[in-house]
C-alpha cells in the first residue's frame, strides 16, 4: 500500500529551538560523585544553598538572579533536594568567592547546606557567559565546574543544564530539566496544541487555526513535532519542524487518523488509520512517503507505542470486546495481551529502556495509571485518584510520568515519579487538557 502524499510547507516562524549552547569542563574538577537512590520514597533531601550569581557587568545584574531562580526551582521540583531559604544566607557570591579560599564554607555550613551553587554571569548585546560551580560545603572541593554561552533570552536553558549536571553529580543520572512536554487543549472555539516547561511557567501556543488539533507526538531528536489536525475539514496528520517554522501535511489516504509514535530513528511514524470504519496500524516512511500496514484485524487497533529496539509495538484492539494493550513482535510475531488491571485499558506509552509499557485502564467508572513489563507481568499501579489519571507519557530518563487529572470537566497536567510517589501539579487553568507528549533531551 502506498499514498503519495502532498506536502505543503508555511510560512517560516522563528526557530524557537535553536539555542547555541557551549560548556567547557573545569579541567582540576573534583570528581567526588555520590550516588543515592533518586527513586526512594523515604530519600532525604539534600539541603543545597542557591545565592544570587555575581555579575561581571551591569548587563548581567538582572541575569545573576533569574539564572539562580531558574536553578532553584529545578532542584526544588526534583524531590532530591532541598534549597536552604535565602534570608539564612550569611554572605553573598562577589568576584573573590572565585578566588582560592575566597568562600567562607563555614558559613554555609552554619545555616545548615550539604552543597553550595556559586557562579558569575557577564551579558553583552543579546549574548551571556555564565561560569556555574558546584560545592560540596563540608570538604570545600568543587565537584563540578561549567562555562556556558548563548543567547541571553535563553538564560533559562543555560540554568536546566547546570540543574541537569547537579542531579548527575549525585545520582548519577542527568536531570531533564531542560525538556519539555506538548499537549492539546481547547482554546476559542477550536483545540490547539501548546508546549510547556517543567516548572509550569513557560508556555506557548504552537498551532492557531481554530480547528481541532491532537495528539502531539515529539521526534527523537526533538525538533519536530507530529499531529492531528482538521484545519483542512478532513483529519490530517502534520508534521511541524521547529527548525525551519514549517508544517509538512504526510498524506491524505484513509478516514480518521492518530500518530502514535517515531521509529527510534525517526525515519518514520507508526500511527492508526481508519479504512472503511476499521482502524489498523500502520508505519510511514517520512523520506519515502509510503504506508505498510504493521497490525491488522477485524476490530479496531489504534494508539501504537513502539518500544526503543523498534522489535515490539503495543496497541489498543478491542478485539476481545473491550479495549485492551497488546503488544506485538514486529515485524510478524505474535501478538498478547499485556493489560489486565481493568475493564478499559488504553493509551499505552513504553519507557525509554524498554523495560515497562504505562497505560490507564477503567475501574469503577474512572482512570487509573498502571505500568507493566512487555510480557505482561509485574502490573503496577502508578498512581490513582479521585477521578481519572490518563494519557500517560513517560519522561526521557525514565524515572517520571506525565499525566492528565480529569473530573468533572475540570483537568490538570500533573507529574509523578514511577514509583507512585512524588506527584506534583505541572499546569492548571487550561480547559480540556488531552495527550501530552515529554520530549526527548536536546
Amino acid at each position: 500500500m502506498k499514498d503519495r502524499g502532498r506536502v505543503r510547507a508555511l510560512p517560516a516562524i522563528p526557530a524557537v529551538f535553536l539555542v547555541l549552547l557551549f560548556t567547557l569542563l573545569f579541567p582540576a574538577v573534583s570528581r567526588g560523585i555520590i550516588y543515592i537512590d533518586i527513586n526512594s520514597p523515604s530519600g532525604i533531601r539534600i539541603p543545597i544553598a542557591v545565592p544570587e550569581l555575581y555579575a561581571d557587568n551591569e548587563a548581567g545584574r538582572e541575569l545573576k538572579r533569574q539564572i539562580a531562580e531558574v536553578i532553584a526551582t529545578d532542584l526544588k521540583i526534583s524531590n532530591i533536594f532541598s534549597v536552604v531559604n535565602p534570608d539564612a544566607y550569611l554572605e553573598r557570591i562577589t568576584e573573590q568567592s572565585f578566588e582560592a579560599a575566597g568562600i567562607s564554607f563555614s558559613d554555609w555550613k552554619m545555616i545548615g547546606a550539604d552543597s553550595l551553587v556559586a557562579g558569575r554571569v557577564s551579558a553583552n548585546d543579546d549574548r551571556l557567559s555564565a561560569e556555574l560551580r558546584l560545592y560540596d560545603v563540608s570538604t570545600g572541593k568543587m565537584l563540578s565546574g561549567k562555562r556556558y554561552s548563548g543567547p541571553s533570552r535563553r538564560y533559562d536553558m543555560i540554568a536546566h543544564k547546570f540543574a541537569n549536571e547537579i542531579l548527575y553529580q549525585y545520582t548519577g543520572v542527568y536531570g531533564v530539566f531542560d525538556t519539555e512536554v506538548a499537549f492539546a487543549a481547547k482554546k476559542g472555539g477550536g483545540k490547539e496544541i501548546f508546549i510547556v516547561d517543567l516548572s509550569g511557567k513557560k508556555l506557548r501556543q504552537i498551532t492557531g487555526n481554530g480547528s481541532i488539533n491532537m495528539f502531539p507526538r515529539w521526534s527523537p531528536d526533538g525538533y519536530k513535532l507530529a499531529y492531528l489536525s482538521y484545519r483542512k475539514k478532513n483529519p490530517y496528520v502534520y508534521l511541524r519542524n521547529f527548525l525551519s517554522g514549517s508544517d509538512r501535511l504526510l498524506f491524505r489516504y484513509g478516514g480518521f487518523k492518530s500518530p502514535g509514535s517515531f521509529s527510534p530513528d525517526g525515519s518514520s511514524l507508526f500511527l492508526s488509520i481508519s479504512v472503511k470504519g476499521n482502524a489498523d496500524i500502520f508505519k510511514f516512511f517520512l523520506k519515502e512517503e509510503e504506508l505498510t500496514r504493521v497490525v491488522s484485524n477485524h476490530s479496531i487497533d489504534v494508539s501504537p507505542s513502539v518500544s526503543p529496539g523498534e522489535d515490539m509495538i503495543a496497541f489498543v484492539s478491542d478485539r476481545t470486546g473491550y479495549p485492551q494493550i497488546y503488544v506485538k513482535e514486529l515485524p510478524r510475531g505474535p501478538e498478547r495481551r499485556v493489560s489486565f488491571a481493568g475493564y478499559y485499558s488504553t493509551s499505552p506509552t513504553w519507557s525509554p529502556a524498554g523495560d515497562r509499557i504505562a497505560f490507564a485502564s477503567m475501574n469503577e467508572g474512572k482512570f487509573s495509571i498502571y505500568a507493566v513489563k512487555p510480557d505482561g507481568s509485574d502490573l503496577r499501579q502508578v498512581v490513582s485518584a479521585d477521578g481519572s489519571c490518563e494519557d500517560p507519557s513517560f519522561s526521557p530518563d525514565g524515572r517520571y510520568i506525565v499525566y492528565i487529572y480529569r473530573k468533572s470537566g475540570y483537568s490538570e497536567m500533573r507529574i509523578i515519579n514511577v514509583t507512585g510517589f512524588g506527584d506534583r501539579l505541572l499546569l492548571k487553568g487550561m480547559e480540556d487538557m488531552s495527550s501530552p507528549s515529554w520530549s526527548p533531551r536536546r
